[in-house]
């Protein structure tokens, strides 16, 4: 009798079926909070951070981060340093590069291009989120800079000001300019050849901003100081 049911269960084992409950288990676990711990561990293996002053950060209501564009990492050192889930505001083709897309939508990025379409959808999303509350991270430069120094700060983040005016936290990064993921040496054929190994960065912020008072200019030169005193 046993061996007859034992034939039984054999005769009745379906790996299809089994391969889809277990792929529809694992869609089920969330991913984000292995995600953000691998993140954090990668960016503390490559480099050594000081992080100064991230308690002007907002512990919870609707804020924007502001910081300059330095390499493809920024955005990693931050969410390293940054206890609260950090959203991007972020180049629509970077947005859609494959793989990388994966990780945006995981952090419910924003992509963003230049055309009227794509900036007012852009704008409603990220009012839409403020207004519950979202952490907001923006580079007002819209590029990483070619020269290592502060480029002029596009007029986007005081559009999203003036439609939910919320308090504005200047950040600085220093340490990661001539770094393999920066553009000191782009177009050279050494560019991708690390030359250090845990390299220095500081990561610097400063007092919040008040979102209706706020112009450009003041955000720039806010984070050309801390830039300066993060040396």
């Amino acid at each position: 009798m046993k061996v007859l049911d034992f034939y039984a269960e054999v005769t009745q084992f379906q790996p299809q079926q089994l391969w889809q409950q277990g792929r529809t288990r694992l869609a089920k676990v969330d991913p984000k909070p292995f995600y953000t711990w691998a993140i954090r561990k990668l960016v503390k293996l490559l480099y050594r951070i000081d992080y100064n002053d991230m308690n002007m950060i907002p512990k919870q209501g609707g804020a924007i981060l502001i910081c300059n564009h330095v390499s493809y990492m920024d955005g990693m050192v931050i969410n390293t340093g940054v206890e609260r889930p950090v959203r991007y505001i972020i180049d629509e083709d970077i947005y859609h590069l494959p793989g990388v897309n994966y990780f945006m939508r995981l952090n419910n990025a924003v992509p963003i291009a230049p055309r009227r379409d794509s900036v007012e959808k852009a704008l409603e999303i990220v009012a839409e989120g403020l207004k519950n509350g979202d952490l907001f991270c923006i580079f007002p430069e819209g590029q990483i800079t070619f020269t290592g120094n502060l480029s002029r700060f596009r007029f986007g983040v005081e559009w999203m000001l003036k439609r939910t005016p919320v308090p504005v936290i200047p950040m600085a990064l220093n340490g990661l300019w001539g770094s393999m993921l920066s553009r000191k040496d782009r177009g050279k054929w050494y560019r991708f050849i690390p030359r250090s190994f845990r390299r220095h960065i500081t990561l610097r912020c400063g007092a919040p901003m008040e979102g209706d008072k706020v112009s450009v200019s003041h955000m720039q030169h806010a984070i050309m100081d801390l830039m300066n005193r993060a040396k």
